[in-house]
């Protein structure tokens, strides 16, 4: 129990020494006093269309469903991992609601060189469960960057704060999201390519019978048998051509750290 007790104590005052840290420190852009407001561009990142059209539907969400979700915009990172930056930053704002922990922090560095400009979307404990680090990096990788990279912020905003609240409302689920749709086209030219060979079989067994002058099954059954005398050397080696696209998914995971939401994900452009 003792043991216990001084581990709590131990995170306790870590968490409120990075608290005081943050707020001392003038990379850290200080806690808002407009809590009206979810948009922050300390650099500039979208028009002031965009900036009001983003904040006003974020707000709305807020007061619909308690949770948050702030974008922030700075011109540098001080020299902090974006992770780490934006795990300090929403745990110094309070942002989300105390013991719940429902906020998610979108944190942008739009200025830089090639590779040198980021985004990161820092998960608040409590929501975790319905924004895993996983969901985090396949919304950057395919909502944001791409959007980001032809210089369309706002449509990459708009599309992630979709899902990230369509995910914590549940709407979305995280299970399902980001997952291929079923190829149909391939199945339909698979079934096509079936039936042509059968079209096919059935048509150089009819012939087969009509000149050899018997029936269609014993024509069957004596092409099959020659198939089989002839073609036995064929028969390995067409089994392994697919074993390489087992596991292609699974580079997205361990993104993010920090106490704030010990959890999310972001990515460079």
């Amino acid at each position: 129990m003792k043991t216990t007790r001084t581990i709590f104590l131990c995170l306790a005052l870590f968490t409120a020494l990075a608290s005081f840290g943050v707020s001392g420190d003038p990379c850290f852009p200080p806690k808002p006093a407009n809590e009206d407001r979810l948009v922050f561009q300390y650099t500039p990142f979208l028009d002031a269309q965009g900036e009001e059209h983003l904040n006003a539907k974020l707000v709305q969400f807020a007061r619909e469903t308690s949770n948050r979700i702030a974008v922030v915009a700075v011109d540098t990172l001080c020299g902090y991992p974006p992770s780490e930056f934006a795990f300090l930053l929403g745990e110094a704002w309070g942002l989300g609601k105390k013991g719940i922990d429902n906020g998610v922090l979108v944190l942008v560095k739009p200025n830089g060189v090639a590779g040198d400009r980021h985004v990161f979307i820092a998960v608040g404990y409590g929501l975790e469960g319905a924004i895993p680090d996983l969901i985090a990096k396949r919304i950057v990788e395919e909502e944001v960057l791409p959007r980001f990279r032809q210089g369309d912020y706002a449509g990459g905003m708009e599309k992630a704060t979709d899902v990230l609240m369509g995910l914590a409302k549940g709407e979305i689920n995280a299970k399902s999201y980001g997952k291929e749709p079923f190829p149909w086209i391939v199945v339909l030219l698979a079934l096509l390519f079936t039936v042509f060979i059968i079209a096919s079989v059935v048509g150089r067994t009819k012939k087969y019978a009509r000149v050899n002058n018997i029936d269609f099954w014993a024509a069957w059954a004596l092409m099959n048998a020659a198939s089989s005398m002839h073609g036995g050397r064929f028969r390995s080696g067409g089994g392994s051509g697919f074993g390489g696209f087992g596991g292609g998914g699974g580079g997205f995971g361990g993104f993010g750290g920090g106490s704030f939401g010990g959890g999310g994900a972001g990515g460079s452009w």
